[in-house]
């Protein structure tokens, strides 16, 4: 994740004029992509569904601690362009790998450390939208 915006301490409830727009939808739907800043203080987009750009923003809710509808946080995804990230209608990539071995040859097979290996390709903000899934069976040769 890339912070593009995060509202400064030091103004209070004060409009950050550098602030982005909070692009809220009237009806109060919301894009409700998820992150978290750098102090671990979890962030839920507020801007509108379908926002056709890859920044997401976190607008102050009434009695928030700044104004409400204006932005206190925004983000990006690395991988970047419009679309991207858990809403994205980019299309999902399936990596299958099938290792076939004699059992006398899997000591120390571990399923847990093959899943983190495989976690550790990708950036760990995006961990929550990558699905490893590791199984293991004996069958006759």
């Amino acid at each position: 994740m890339i912070i593009t915006y995060s509202r400064p301490d030091t103004i209070g409830h004060d409009v950050d004029p550098e602030a982005p727009a909070a692009d809220l939808d009237p009806t109060g739907a919301t894009c409700d992509a998820s992150t978290y800043d750098v102090g671990g203080v979890p962030w839920r987009c507020t801007r509108r569904p379908g926002h056709t750009d890859d920044e997401h923003r976190a607008a102050f809710e009434l009695h928030g601690d700044g104004p409400a509808g204006a932005v206190a946080f925004a983000w990006r995804y690395e991988h970047g362009g419009a679309g991207y990230g858990p809403s994205s209608p980019e299309p999902v990539h399936t990596v299958i790998v099938t290792v076939t071995f004699p059992e006398a040859a899997g000591t120390g097979v571990d399923a847990e450390r093959i899943a983190a290996d495989v976690l550790s390709n990708f950036w760990e903000c995006d961990h929550d939208h990558v699905r490893v899934d590791v199984t293991s069976s004996t069958a006759a040769a």
